[in-house]
């Protein structure tokens, strides 16, 4: 692998090293070079990258970006005075970008997983948290969750046992009752609300968590886990007006590396957290998302739009026409109670479908494998991670990712370069099946 970079291979090492620093055991690289998520720390522009649900690849931009910011650090002998400095800036910067209140608190962690046991931990006495099955978020919420013997946690699942999508009824009758009983139990309640899921779902939804909201007050309280970060300026702001929590990702929609997560307290919030620890590694990571989110951010919600709705269109016709892949129910992306639906965000950026064999869903197994071929394919390239769906399948993931989309959104041509990219894969993983 060759780097178009300027760099001399200490800054390259040592911005590398401060990359994968500050997180946990998914960042350890392997024998091969990579992360537990495939990605290695230094620049890959060549690869073909459609899995921000998962991790995203580091351009050259954001490498060179992290390197001058490492530099910086480096000048102040990586002092305590440097780390607070920078993060303020970057705090301010987030608040400037996302039209936060003053009063809107802000707090920096490694993972979203991180975030979510900090949030539990101001619930010690008596709680029951509820949450969609763990199959469709983080990977280790549920078990950062188990703080104390008075913390009970209850599952609702997202899918039936054969995949099938349980209807978003369900699921808040499922929520109602399980918050109802919690109540009379003389519990508070923490429910964490997915707004995506890792096959972009929402759920409960947000008409139920916020008439839960407003018939128990204090005693209910709400997480957002909306750490793929695929949502507007105008859906973050009716979470927060709603009193409602949200935890964000900058290594998913964002694409920037792995390992940097925001919470978002509403104005007037009562619960007390940690100051953040020393993370350099963090702050690395956290400006390349803000890089970013400033570049997406530029473009109008109708520029947006338009290249959802052109990629997705030309994807799922190929999805539904091909005998090898079967995809996913349609994302109902609709925040009823909450925003109107002619958001960019109500149009489905991850696209998860089934491999198929002879009409025949693929094994669990072989889908994995498919999935580890294709960073060695001609042309390379990455998707999102195989997620579970029931008992006996699971399904790839290809995404949008908003580097992608301000890309495609520069002129028709860029756009088309982006579908024929994607379908190219296709085609590859076609070719694997």
């Amino acid at each position: 692998m060759t780097y178009k970079l300027e760099l001399s291979q200490q800054s390259l090492q040592k911005t590398a090293q401060l990359l994968i620093s500050g997180g946990d055991a998914r960042l350890v690289l392997n024998a091969t070079g990579t992360n537990k998520y495939g990605c290695t720390p230094f620049p890959d522009d060549d690869i073909l990258a459609f899995s921000s649900s998962t991790a995203s690849p580091i351009s050259t931009d954001d490498f060179l970006l992290a390197n001058a910011l490492r530099e910086q650090f480096e000048q102040a002998d990586f002092s305590t005075q440097i780390h607070t400095q920078e993060i303020n800036r970057q705090k301010s910067a987030w608040r400037e970008l996302l039209e936060l209140e003053n009063d809107a608190g802000l707090i920096f962690s490694a993972s979203g997983t991180d975030l979510h046991q900090a949030v539990a931990k101001n619930f010690p006495n008596k709680t029951r948290i509820i949450m969609v099955e763990s199959s469709e978020t983080g990977s280790g919420v549920f078990a950062a969750l188990k703080i104390g013997n008075d913390v009970e946690i209850f599952t609702v699942p997202l899918r039936e046992k054969n995949g099938v999508l349980r209807s978003l009824n369900e699921i808040d009758t499922d929520v109602i009752s399980l918050t109802e009983t919690a109540v009379l139990d003389n519990q508070d309640v923490l429910l964490i609300l997915v707004d995506q899921s890792k096959t972009g779902k929402i759920a409960p939804s947000p008409k139920c968590a916020i008439s839960l909201k407003q018939r128990y007050g204090e005693k209910f309280n709400v997480l957002v886990d909306a750490c793929q970060f695929r949502l507007c300026k105008e859906t973050l702001h009716a979470y927060l007006q709603q009193n409602f929590m949200i935890a964000l990702t900058g290594s998913k929609f964002l694409a920037a590396p792995s390992f940097s997560a925001i919470l978002i307290l509403p104005p007037k919030n009562l619960l007390l957290f940690q100051e953040e620890t020393v993370n350099f590694g963090l702050l690395l990571r956290m400006e390349i998302a803000l890089q970013n989110y400033r570049a997406f951010s530029s473009l109008s919600n109708t520029q947006i739009y338009a290249v959802i709705s052109a990629f997705s269109a030309e994807i799922l016709s190929f999805l539904e026409k091909s005998p090898y892949f079967l995809p996913l129910e349609k994302a109902n992306l609709a925040r009823h109670g909450l925003t109107q639906v002619s958001l960019w965000d109500s149009l489905p950026t991850i696209f998860p479908f089934f491999l198929l064999r002879k009409n025949a869903p693929l094994s669990i197994q072989e889908t994995l494998e498919i999935y580890q071929q294709l960073p060695t394919q001609n042309p390379r390239c990455q998707f999102g991670q195989p997620v579970l769906c029931g008992e006996k399948n699971s399904a790839l993931r290809l995404c949008l990712s908003a580097p992608l989309i301000t890309k495609a959104a520069q002129n028709p041509q860029a756009l088309q370069n982006c579908i024929q990219n994607a379908l190219l894969v296709l085609k590859t993983i076609e070719k694997l099946i």
